[in-house]
């Protein structure tokens, strides 16, 4: 390359990067190097992941938290907190479960993705990084993908990413922070516009570093700090940034059962491994803004709208069409969703190790041995005898199978865009990895590294139980009572805050007891008299307790991304007095074949819903066989309710004919589904069956018949029993008559993907 173009190359660069953190050496590199990749002209992907989680902090905990932020305050146990900052223990692993998506879904070369993690990511690392691996060897048409997972700040009016090396703000003439401006200007000089920026870090410090059972990414900032050589005028967004937390909200690091992470990249990911084309920017958004809101750090000051519109950074031209855009320009997604991948193969060509991240948090949590797993290879099959071939061949290897595995009936297949080459029954699971063995003698292909996985059939174990946390508010003696009495509660158990993955938490709050969710959101209605003893607390939260581990094995039951039924759910209010329809969203199943392809990208509603508003859910039965639903409403009080709509012409209501569609309450009928108090976020779970619910049936008939209720839905007093019945009945429909009665107490209930749909619907209450 001659001098003057070399001489030309470096200028632009410079240029590019607005002020000069290069020496000349550096940028004489960075112009050779995009020289040589100029002359190369294949498409390439290239990434940096940024993870850490050592940072040196130290806890202090002050007894008189005066400067304790009011925006976050409620529900917060004020006698202890943390100041300053901690370590944090889920970035590494965010690295991780980017990595393998990147190279294992979106076909990254494990080359072309560079690493920072704990004492590698110091600012200068940083930088040299993306000058090196980015700016000097990206063409205009490549893809990048930068990720960072850490701590956030505030100093002035700049939010600030915190560099391993960069400390507490005390001296302000060594701090080495990397203003959101800064890093901004870095990314624009690449010479692409495909940039896909995550942040998984948080700026606004509440003055405490641990809420509930979640940790925060956000070091306590400084008001008066502006830096000397930073631009004050915003940089124009290249490409898109995806973000957790902006403003005042609160970035989660979490711990979930076997690993931590961040709340927001798991969430990501988990949709990243699902998603297919036809999804928007926004349905995926919404789906993540969500599961946040409800697995983590809720704020009633903060709609789910809102929360999309701040975790979306883009071109503000763009902005508009987040409705309608969708991912592909950015991103290479392929025709069909997984929900997990082989990362590392055994030479016996039976077992392998196993990513699942491509499974909801609900699921994996609990996700238990004995779950089966098709091996897919991400091509059509020539033609239908090859797909009746595979099917025999499968089912040759279940009958020829261990005593374990003979309780299966049989294993669906991917239908039409994938090919089953094995069947997998998991062995072993540690967080977010497992280990499979090939299900039966026959291996039909050895267990290759990269081969993808779609879920068969679902173990979720008979014995899944409530975890407690104890709020750091709590003294010694007081959680030494609470652990003792959760110990006589069936199915539950006392966990440390911030040690253990939990489900709720129970604490103190205007000195009575009572419990939160696990970012530490009162729960309504569960707090008692002040002078109660803690045992005599836990007795009387016992309902409650009931009641959130029902929710939590109706959440084990989610699986619109994994199941085969052709079956789509549509979930809408009637607005206002003139009960204007209002579409809050619509889900199919994503692997049924016969329902007819639809772009959902509008069919998304994040406005909360008013109290007297009426709901309707519709149901469309694309198959040839009946179907029968359930409907299950999580409110913010932790009752579950369900409709009542057992009159004429109501009593047909859980049957839905084929190739018919259902709408829930009957559209002509006086009886309505009201919106009602309290406000808050609810969840509507809608579980749809192959076989009849007769185990809920049963159970519920009780109650159905002594209770009216004005807005169509009556409260389960039972919610625990009835939680167990629809997983005994949705064990059962997918197993012939043989083997309905072999399960004991400590096996787990069989959830075949091709006999059970359950779609989860949220919406908040105004």
């Amino acid at each position: 390359m001659g001098i003057a173009r070399r001489q030309f190359l470096q200028a632009g660069l410079a240029s590019l990067m607005g002020w000069q953190f290069l020496s000349r050496d550096r940028l004489a590199f960075a112009a050779e190097q995009y020289a040589h990749q100029a002359s190369v002209s294949t498409q390439r992907k290239r990434a940096l992941l940024i993870g850490i989680n050592q940072y040196d902090a130290k806890e202090e905990v002050q007894t008189n938290p005066q400067n304790f932020s009011q925006n976050f305050s409620q529900g917060f146990n004020q006698n202890a907190v943390t100041n300053g900052w901690l370590p944090l223990h889920g970035c590494v692993n965010d690295v991780e479960l980017q990595k393998e998506l990147l190279i294992y879904r979106f076909g990254f070369a494990p080359q072309d993705i560079l690493t920072l993690t704990d004492r590698e990511a110091t600012r200068s690392n940083i930088a040299e990084a993306i000058t090196s691996h980015l700016t000097a060897q990206t063409l205009p048409d490549d893809l990048v993908l930068v990720h960072f997972s850490g701590h956030g700040s505030r100093l002035g009016n700049y939010n600030t990413l915190v560099p391993v090396d960069s400390g507490l703000p005390q001296n302000l003439d060594t701090l080495r922070d990397i203003p959101l401006q800064e890093w901004q200007t870095w990314l624009n000089a690449i010479a692409t516009d495909r940039i896909l920026s995550v942040i998984d870090a948080g700026f606004y410090y509440p003055n405490t570093s641990a809420i509930g059972n979640f940790r925060l990414r956000s070091r306590i900032g400084r008001s008066d700090w502006q830096p000397n050589d930073l631009e004050t005028m915003e940089p124009q967004v290249k490409g898109a940034t995806l973000r957790a937390a902006t403003g005042d909200m609160l970035c989660a690091d979490a711990q979930w059962s076997g690993f931590s992470s961040g709340a927001f990249t798991y969430a990501l990911v988990q949709q990243l491994w699902q998603i297919t084309p036809p999804k928007s920017i926004q349905v995926v958004m919404s789906d993540l803004a969500t599961t946040l809101d409800r697995r983590a750090l809720h704020n009633e000051n903060l709609s789910i709208n809102k929360q999309i519109s701040e975790m979306v950074e883009i071109d503000p031209a763009k902005q508009k069409a987040i409705a309608t855009s969708t991912f592909a320009p950015l991103l290479p997604i392929p025709d069909f969703g997984c929900d997990g991948v082989i990362t590392n193969s055994t030479g016996d060509r039976r077992t392998a190790h196993i990513c699942l991240a491509g499974l909801p948090i609900s699921v994996l949590s609990n996700y238990a041995n004995g779950s089966i797993l098709n091996v897919i290879a991400a091509s059509i099959p020539k033609n239908l005898e090859e797909v009746g071939f595979l099917e025999s061949s499968i089912q040759s290897s279940i009958q020829s199978s261990n005593s374990t595995s003979q309780n299966i009936s049989a294993v669906s297949i991917p239908k039409a865009n994938v090919q089953s080459l094995n069947v997998v029954q998991l062995k072993s699971r540690n967080g977010f990895n497992g280990k499979v063995e090939v299900l039966g003698d026959r291996v039909l292909q050895r267990l290759e590294i990269g081969q993808l996985l779609q879920e068969a059939m679902r173990a979720i174990s008979h014995n899944v139980k409530l975890a407690i946390a104890l709020d750091v508010g709590l003294s010694k003696i007081e959680r030494v009572d609470a652990t003792s009495a959760f110990s006589t509660l069936p199915n539950m158990f006392g966990v440390n805050a911030n040690e253990q993955c939990a489900d709720c938490l129970f604490g103190v709050q205007s000195a009575s007891y009572g419990l939160f969710t696990v970012g530490h959101t009162p729960i309504l209605g569960s707090f008692g008299s002040v002078g109660e003893s803690v045992g005599v607390a836990i007795k009387r939260l016992q309902p409650f307790l009931e009641s959130l581990l029902a929710a939590k094995l109706i959440r084990c039951t989610e699986n619109q991304a994994s199941s085969l039924l052709d079956v789509r759910t549509t979930f809408r209010a009637m607005i206002g007095v003139d009960g204007r329809s209002v579409t809050i969203a619509s889900k199919a199943s994503a692997r049924g074949v016969q329902v007819p392809n639809s772009n959902l990208s509008n069919s998304i509603r994040t406005k909360p819903i008013n109290i007297g508003d009426r709901l309707e859910c519709q149901i469309e039965n694309f198959s040839n066989q009946p179907l029968y639903i359930r409907i299950f409403c999580l409110d913010p009080r932790s009752k579950i309710l369900t409709p009542n709509f057992i009159a004429t012409p109501y009593a047909n209501d859980g049957v839905i004919p084929p190739s018919e569609t259902l709408t829930i309450p009957y559209p002509k009928s006086p009886m309505n589904w009201s919106v009602s108090a309290p406000k808050g976020m609810v969840d509507v779970h809608v579980v749809i069956s192959t076989s009849p619910l007769l185990q809920v049936a049963k159970i519920l008939e009780a109650s159905q018949r002594q209770t009216s209720s004005l807005n169509g839905l009556i409260a389960i007093p039972n919610a625990l029993q009835v939680a167990q019945a629809l997983l005994m009945d949705l064990d059962r429909a997918g197993k012939p008559s043989d083997f309905m009665n072999t399960n004991n107490a400590n096996e787990a209930w069989m959830l075949d993907v091709r006999q059970w749909a359950t779609f989860n619907f949220s919406y908040e209450v105004a």
